[in-house]
């Protein structure tokens, strides 16, 4: 090991790493180690330590950066906001109907749209999880993926009712059932399949079913 390594080694352990071109910012690596962790170990059996190890600094670095292992998991929270309430790619339109219905809109593009993220998928994990025995996440995923979710499809679907796109129906009561088989959904393949391989065109096709249901009850 030549004497520009052995200084680069020392710096990152005083929590203070040479700054490469292109390289992340440590508050990045940090988040990453941290999801990473998180989604092997589960978020208890994580210390900061273990975080500040797995990024090669000092565990007073992270503090500079996070003040605390739960302001991580705040970040997290963050991230996923950030993405859940952002339009998915376009849906595809292999029948080359001139519109696609809303349900489609909504679905069709939801594999591609999470595996193209691998630290979102690795998000998703953690939180189905973690809510089972942790009560900030479990809260957390009540308020967003339950009531603000719901609020925010029953204005979609609202919206598509009046324009005439689906049939005169309850919006709050179609967006629970919505809402509900993409979580049902999202669990069964992120977690209850965690361990079968993960392929964009097979999830894609296997909600070309529950898609067309969707369309041909609510068919205005």
């Amino acid at each position: 090991m030549d004497a520009s390594m052995t200084v680069k080694i020392s710096k990152a352990k005083t929590g203070r790493p040479a700054k490469v071109p292109g390289e992340k910012p440590t508050r990045d690596k940090i988040f990453d180690a941290a999801v990473d962790l998180f989604a092997e170990r589960g978020y208890d059996r994580t210390s900061v330590r273990d975080i500040a190890s797995a990024v090669r600094i000092t565990e007073s670095a992270v503090y500079r950066h996070y003040p605390s292992k739960e302001s991580i998991l705040d970040a997290i929270f963050t991230y996923m906001e950030t993405r859940v309430y952002t339009p998915l790619p376009p849906a595809r339109n292999p029948d080359g109907h001139a519109e696609r219905t809303i349900f489609r809109e909504m679905l069709e593009g939801l594999p591609r749209y999470i595996m193209a993220d691998p630290c979102l998928v690795k998000i998703i994990h953690i939180l189905f999880i973690e809510m089972h025995h942790n009560e900030k996440i479990r809260d957390y995923l009540q308020k967003e993926y339950g009531e603000k979710a719901d609020e925010y499809t029953e204005v979609l679907f609202r919206k598509a009712i009046e324009d005439g796109k689906i049939r005169h129906c309850d919006p709050r009561t179609l967006a629970k059932i919505f809402n509900s088989f993409r979580f049902a959904w999202l669990y069964q393949t992120f977690i209850l399949d965690f361990d079968k391989p993960r392929e964009t065109g097979r999830m894609e096709k296997d909600l070309q079913a529950p898609i067309e249901l969707f369309e041909e009850l609510l068919r205005p």
